[in-house]
């Protein structure tokens, strides 16, 4: 039997960002499903939570920040197993904190390397410990 493709929810307010990413990850073999914002992503969570393997979500968004978006899936107990990479350009300690302290699986900084978020990705899914990269 084929491997299902892993699937990543990727959250970004920026279309053309959020398709970048979704390109990027779907070139080295991932399936992805954008959402525009945290409301969205909670949304297709809830449609599809047996099909999404991890969330990469940006930090800060319209309707509220990847911290907000991670405390909500940690809280809820049908997806609170999918691990949230937040990749940002944030490097504030105390969110950070705050972040790891919530369940985070890594923080990702912008700019990043393609390989370092490859690996933070893999390691996420397996359930490897937090980074912060």
């Amino acid at each position: 039997m084929k491997e299902m493709k892993k699937r990543i929810l990727v959250v970004e307010d920026f279309a053309s960002i959020r398709k970048f990413v979704c390109e990027t990850l779907g070139r080295r073999g991932y399936a992805t499903i954008g959402a525009s914002n945290m409301k969205e992503a909670l949304s297709l969570l809830e449609l599809a939570s047996d099909q999404i393997h991890l969330v990469l979500t940006d930090y800060n968004m319209p309707d509220g920040t990847g911290l907000d978006l991670l405390t909500l899936i940690k809280e809820n107990d049908a997806i609170k197993n999918i691990p949230v990479i937040i990749l940002t350009a944030d490097t504030n300690p105390d969110r950070i904190r705050m972040a790891k302290a919530a369940g985070l699986a890594a923080w990702v900084k912008k700019p990043y390397r393609a390989e370092t978020l490859f690996t933070e990705i893999e390691q996420a899914i397996k359930g490897g410990c937090p980074h912060i990269v």
